[in-house]
């Protein structure tokens, strides 16, 4: 069986969804199996699918779920078996060594779940290293804000974790990824996020209303650039700088408060939803 299940859902991406899937087959890990669930999408992303010819690409077509379709990841997952398992969206890419450096941090280090730190691409196309929720080094209230906005994308475990912690919360409406990687982080089991980047991400706050203006998606310049090691390694290097100038503080701050006002109301209806909703089954006992 493959060492990695890759799971990448999809909705209304399609435009988006070619160099995401580029950016997996790119990996210099190439022992896996990638799972495309088809979360009421179109003819049009299938067609997109069905371009790849390759027999690690897997194409699952399911009718719109709740959500962000978290019951079609858990059954999925249930039927899979790869010791490892990562996640893809339809619009962010990975590093070449996303997978490898993923798998040796959780063989090396004895890890449940590793996490890695991303860089995200600003509308109309400014890749920024510095995102604050990522720059920020304040011990606790950093943590805090890093928590948070921690995605799927970012992270790689063990299968091994859903005896523990469960599946992902189904009864959720939006922000499951960011509370399946806090209930495994809580869960006693041994994580640890990694402070360098192996993910570009383009943040829906910022790209979701703009892609129709454009001729082509920035992704593809990006799956491009990310084919180039000297190109990733200075991103890295610029992620790792020790000081930062006040025009990127002074950004940071924009974005931090752009994102209370944006956001805001939609965490506050992701705790309301999590102190109200009874406990799914996902999060119980593991099903078979």
């Amino acid at each position: 069986m493959p060492a990695v299940d890759i799971v990448l859902p999809t909705h209304r991406r399609s435009y988006t969804l070619a160099p995401s899937i580029t950016s997996v087959l790119a990996q210099t890990h190439g022992d896996f199996q990638l799972h495309i669930i088809g979360d009421g999408a179109s003819d049009e992303t299938e067609a997109v699918v069905r371009r790849f010819h390759d027999p690690r690409i897997r194409f699952c077509r399911f009718p719109k779920a709740p959500g962000f379709g978290y019951g079609l990841r858990n059954d999925l997952l249930r039927k899979t078996s790869a010791p490892y398992v990562a996640y893809m969206t339809d619009d962010d890419l990975w590093f070449p060594d996303h997978l490898e450096k993923g798998l040796a941090h959780l063989e090396g280090h004895g890890l449940a779940l590793v996490a890695f730190r991303p860089c995200h691409v600003k509308h109309p196309g400014r890749l920024d290293p510095y995102f604050f929720s990522f720059d920020w080094h304040r011990r606790r209230p950093s943590a805090l804000l890093r928590n948070v906005f921690m995605g799927s994308v970012e992270c790689v475990h063990r299968r091994s974790v859903f005896d523990v912690a469960g599946y992902w919360n189904d009864a959720l409406s939006r922000f499951g990824d960011r509370e399946f990687y806090n209930r495994v982080r809580t869960s006693g089991l041994p994580s640890a996020y990694v402070d360098e980047v192996t993910v570009i991400r383009f943040y829906a706050i910022h790209w979701d209303m703009h892609y129709s203006s454009r001729a082509r998606p920035p992704q593809e310049d990006y799956v491009t650039r990310l084919a180039d090691p000297e190109w990733c390694a200075s991103i890295r290097a610029r992620a790792a700088e020790p000081s930062r100038p006040l025009a990127v503080r002074w950004r940071q701050w924009h974005d931090f408060l752009q994102f209370g006002i944006r956001q805001g109301p939609k965490f506050a209806r992701f705790a309301y939803q999590r102190l109200r909703a009874p406990t799914p089954p996902s999060l119980t006992a593991p099903q078979p």
